[in-house]
């Protein structure tokens, strides 16, 4: 192939997934400590312990007349059962992963979701996962995305996406490879974002 052909080559769909394939094979071989259990007992005794929040964030929310729950946890929709409690669904989540090793997308989303008891000081601080990939929606008028939507990829080949189908759907899977071929026209539209550390992932913080 002359030097302008290999300028003008597209990657074609199957280039793209051996791509992302051979990514995924190369992180794997870097273990990653889970911190399941830590992240499960910081909710735990937040919900316990009912600790005050920052006179910072208490004068915000009051001078902003919102009425806020500050004494929640958010848990990805799968593991929200409507008819318990905070403290009942994080069993329950606990027991879904008893045999199990939870994936990297789980906890970084339990990390992220709930990153403000880091922050304020209710929890030991846990290190959220490094992304090995992270897609998201541009403000582009010559994308064939004209919706917001993302993807992030991790090492142990787990994602979480979210309105990729434009149904306002979040989807956190185990593994990449079973939605990648159905989603690749979605996912090659989206720009690239390079994870920066302390925003999207390690010691998240605002």
């Amino acid at each position: 192939m002359s030097e302008a052909n290999q300028e003008l080559h597209s990657p074609t769909t199957d280039e793209k997934i051996s791509s992302l394939l051979a990514l995924i094979e190369e992180q794997r071989n870097s273990r990653y400590e889970s911190h399941f259990d830590e992240i499960l007992d910081g909710f735990e005794d937040f919900l316990i312990s009912r600790p005050e929040p920052p006179r910072e964030w208490q004068e915000r929310f009051d001078a902003s007349g919102k009425k806020f729950d500050y004494w929640q946890i958010v848990l990805p929709q799968d593991f929200q059962d409507p008819f318990e409690d905070d403290l009942g669904n994080i069993r329950r989540l606990r027991n879904e992963f008893s045999d199990t090793k939870p994936t990297m997308a789980l906890e970084h989303m339990l990390i992220s979701r709930n990153y403000f008891l880091y922050e304020n000081g209710h929890a030991a601080p846990v290190p959220a996962p490094q992304p090995i990939l992270m897609l998201e929606s541009m403000d582009d008028e010559n994308s064939k995305i004209d919706w917001d939507c993302c993807f992030t990829l991790f090492g142990d080949g787990s994602f979480y996406a979210y309105n990729l189908n434009q149904d306002d759907e979040e989807e956190l899977g185990e593994d990449f490879k079973s939605i990648l071929k159905d989603r690749i026209g979605v996912l090659s539209e989206l720009r690239m974002i390079v994870p920066a550390e302390g925003r999207d992932y390690g010691f998240l913080h605002s």
